[in-house]
């Protein structure tokens, strides 16, 4: 008998909604506003704030993801090149500095030191105070600037 095999699922969304598409800053910026002054008066909001940032992140994550992909696999359509280009671009440094707000919200919450030691958070908080130490506001149009030239190469390379 052959094996069927089971294609996963994505989980139901519970921060955002089910058709969001992380396809303008205008659209996510008002999800990073609402988790940025959300206010986190227990571990178990701070747990819940937690998952709705990954969720956030995760969806916009992918949606790079997939930029990147159909640029790199049709290196002679302009609208994929113009797409990741976008995000590059006009996306990504407005992330930058609200993600760093966010991570000085969630290292000032006098909930944090409770969640050390509970599986899945110890790796999360140290990378999450790291980010923190290292993040200048200076360095982001440098950092889009490496990621176009970045892009560049791989569409050469492609």
């Amino acid at each position: 008998m052959e094996e069927v095999l089971q294609v996963p699922t994505r989980r139901a969304r519970k921060f955002l909604p089910e058709d969001f598409k992380a396809s303008s800053w205008d659209i996510m910026k008002s999800y990073f506003e609402e988790l940025l002054h959300r206010e986190l008066s227990s571990l178990s909001d701070l747990k819940r704030w937690f998952q709705d940032r990954s969720e956030l992140e995760s969806v916009i994550s992918e949606d790079l993801a997939w930029r990147y992909i159909q640029m790199t696999r049709y290196t002679d359509n302009e609208e994929y090149l113009k797409n990741y280009q976008y995000f590059l671009e006009s996306i990504q440094p407005q992330i930058s500095p609200i993600s760093d707000k966010l991570n000085k919200k969630a290292a000032a919450s006098p909930f944090l030191n409770e969640l050390s030691g509970i599986e899945g958070y110890d790796i999360m908080i140290r990378n999450l105070k790291k980010e923190i130490e290292i993040f200048r506001e200076e360095n982001v149009p440098i950092y889009t600037e490496i990621s176009m030239e970045t892009q560049k190469y791989a569409q050469i390379n492609g």
